[in-house]
């Protein structure tokens, strides 16, 4: 059966629905948790601004929320809480390594909160692991203008960033979107990290924003439509136009293994379709499961028909 056969005896299903919507806010953080983070930046941004402690040649400012969870894509258990930390450098930036900033920020919040500081793998964040799990990205930026922060590229350079302008974009895909574009987001990303995390979190946002307005108003058939064309279009450039090309931190082998997984993502998710259109909700909810993992529901539900 192709998936035009299948659309005509698709809707939207009470069942299939209630199993999305309590997926989605399984995998949704705790509100605690963000609280707690930014009370730990609050304290963080005072010790800074009162201890009188800088990085030469900078001078710290202000900080502010970026990232998923300021985007409402924030996913359980993956996603840490992502916080812009402001400087103003008495330099030319053209004379500057980025290191040095990152090096600074990591021993000014050694002194403070001690030794579960480190700089990421990628060299462009400072992470701070907290004894109760809370995970912060502390990321160093310098403004260059009213729109745009030069921040660290992990080669010891500077790449530009406009966390204002992104965040525009998602909100204008979100209304332009029939189905609510962050919440479909987090789906994918945590499908995305239950198989290994290949794609970055700000690449799959980009891509899913690009797709969203194409993918009805329906979860189940979304999340097939979207794992058919995501197949194809790993390569894509960023949408604010910052950052060029999203994927080059992808080799070929990764490239090829995200369109493999979409592949059997899409065969899966065509599965769980066809078992909702005979009316075997059982087996499509264990289909979505397959696809999603294990957080979705596929029991209580399925069995209430």
């Amino acid at each position: 059966m192709r998936i035009q056969d299948l659309r005509g005896r698709l809707c939207m299903d009470a069942q299939i629905s209630a199993a999305f919507n309590q997926f989605y806010e399984l995998i949704t953080p705790p509100r605690w948790k963000l609280e707690d983070g930014l009370t730990c930046a609050r304290a963080i941004s005072n010790y800074m601004e009162n201890s009188r402690r800088w990085v030469e040649p900078y001078s710290f400012k202000k900080f502010r929320l970026i990232g998923s969870y300021a985007r409402a894509t924030a996913i359980r258990e993956f996603s840490d809480i992502d916080l812009m930390f402001e400087f103003e450098s008495i330099a030319a930036l053209g004379s500057l390594a980025s290191r040095p900033l990152l090096v600074g920020v990591r021993d000014l919040l050694e002194r403070f909160v001690g030794p579960s500081i480190r700089i990421s793998e990628m060299q462009e964040v400072v992470q701070m692991e907290y004894p109760d799990g809370l995970l912060l990205d502390i990321l160093p930026a310098v403004r260059g203008d009213s729109q745009n922060y030069l921040i660290p590229d992990g080669l010891n350079g500077w790449r530009v960033t406009a966390p204002d302008v992104q965040d525009g974009y998602f909100r204008r895909r979100d209304a332009i979107s029939n189905i609510h574009l962050p919440e479909f987001t987090r789906g994918l990303k945590f499908w995305n990290a239950e198989h290994g995390g290949l794609v970055r979190s700000y690449h799959l946002e980009s891509i899913v924003a690009q797709l969203g307005p194409h993918l009805g108003n329906d979860y189940a058939m979304a999340t097939h439509e979207a794992f058919q064309r995501l197949s194809g279009t790993v390569k894509i450039t960023d949408p604010v136009g910052r950052q060029g090309e999203l994927s080059g931190y992808l080799s070929t082998v990764q490239r090829e293994m995200i369109a493999a997984l979409c592949r059997a993502s899409a065969a899966e998710s065509f599965a769980a379709l066809e078992a909702q259109a005979s009316g075997d909700y059982k087996r499509a909810l264990a289909a979505w499961a397959s696809v999603y993992g294990p957080l979705f529901p596929n029991n209580s539900l399925g069995e209430e028909v």
